[in-house]
């Protein structure tokens, strides 16, 4: 009886470790040197303002819930090139993602949240997205995840996509600090960290 036991344990923890070797993780970071994290915070809280920040992202609207309350759903999608000579008028849905979200803490500046539906091949997907304070006055943007092997990806290309995305909502809360500010933006570092 022992040996059935310690053997359905045994499998059980080979299971477990083989589940968790399955697990893609990474990290992808942004350098905001000319924006504090106070200002930058404000940009990541707005849950549902995705679209102004994520090139590719056309579409970033309320599903379920009250914008900014963990348990809130956001629907985001990107439209399909428009055909040439219709002016943008009846562009299809090329992919979508509704996205829960699972914490919001203002304190310390970090959000999280689930894919929980998507066109895009995701199964289990948790990321997190926090605004890190550096010493010299500006900040970093820092987009973490933890999910299963997405259908029709490598980790690379996730990192190489989130890594793109990172930059350029970067840029994007530079230029708008900037523009708040009447002053040009300034040129960010990014770096890549990743974890399989």
């Amino acid at each position: 009886m022992e040996t059935e036991e310690a053997a359905a344990a045994e499998q059980l923890q080979q299971k477990q470790l083989q589940q968790e070797q399955e697990q893609w993780r990474g990290t992808v970071e942004a350098a905001l040197p000319s924006t504090p994290a106070s200002a930058a915070w404000p940009h990541i809280a707005s849950f549902c303002a995705l679209h102004r920040y994520l090139p590719g992202i056309d579409v970033c609207e309320l599903a379920a819930g009250e914008d900014g309350r963990p348990g809130c759903v956001r629907y985001v999608a990107s439209l399909q090139a428009p055909a040439a000579g219709d002016g943008g008028a009846g562009r299809e849905v090329a992919s979508w993602a509704r996205e829960e979200l699972l914490e919001i803490d203002g304190g310390a500046r970090r959000l999280a949240y689930a894919v929980v539906g998507s066109s895009m091949g995701f199964g289990r997907y948790v990321g997190s997205m926090a605004v890190v304070e550096d010493e010299a006055g500006g900040c970093r943007l820092v987009w973490a995840f933890e999910c299963e092997p997405v259908q029709g990806w490598s980790l690379d290309g996730l990192l190489g996509y989130l890594d793109g995305g990172v930059k350029a909502i970067a840029a994007r809360i530079e230029e708008a600090e900037a523009a708040a500010a009447g002053a040009p933006p300034a040129g960010g570092d990014v770096d890549v960290v990743a974890a399989a």
